[in-house]
């Protein structure tokens, strides 16, 4: 399978970034309908943007394969808890771009497949892997739940061989000490229960 340069970009275009050498084999392509994704959608104010019946779209690759190309000033971050994932966006308008782990322990990243642009874009992502969190879907047919731990393999297979490449702490979302380059944003029990009801 050919890996692709993929272009990302928030919707207004100030922000923008690459993934390089994408492919089904870099990544894995996912859908979840957790509560946690939802709630970060609707606190950004961009419920839009998610999946018919509250999905995210998600590539879990590793963080040394995306470059910010244009906008870095307007990477923000959020947490849903003082614990929770890190979700970037960008805040020129609000746009969801990447989710990360709180630090660079677990080489993971994953971009929201909706911010790539381009024809190749389904060809390198792959066909979904993973769906997690069915049970969360907004009222309708059954959706099934499978490739859980298959896709959680993944992850660390990933973050294994990118420990033995070297760049396993590679990527723009954290400095050299370990840190989040943009200190997140963490939400209110009141915002987040706002955003989840």
């Amino acid at each position: 399978m050919a890996k692709t340069d993929i272009a990302i970009a928030c919707r207004c275009g100030e922000f923008s970034a690459v993934l390089k050498d994408a492919s089904p084999k870099t990544g894995s392509h996912v859908q979840c309908y957790c509560k946690d994704c939802q709630a970060g959608a609707h606190a950004l104010g961009v419920g839009d943007t998610l999946l018919p019946r509250g999905g995210t779209d998600i590539f879990q690759t590793t963080p040394s394969g995306v470059e910010i190309t244009k906008g870095a000033d307007h990477l923000a971050a959020m947490r849903l808890s003082p614990r929770g994932l890190i979700r970037w966006y960008a805040s020129c308008c609000d746009t969801p771009v990447f989710n990360t782990l709180g630090s660079t322990k677990l080489s993971f990243v994953g971009l929201f497949v909706n911010t790539m642009q381009g024809d190749a874009v389904q060809k390198a992502v792959g066909k979904v892997v993973a769906v997690n969190s069915a049970e969360s879907a907004e009222p309708g047919p059954p959706i099934k739940n499978y490739g859980f731990n298959k896709a959680g393999f993944n992850v660390l297979a990933r973050h294994f061989a990118a420990v033995l490449r070297g760049d396993a702490k590679k990527g723009p979302f954290f400095d050299a000490e370990g840190a989040p380059v943009v200190t997140p944003r963490v939400l209110s029990k009141e915002e987040r229960k706002a955003a989840t009801s």
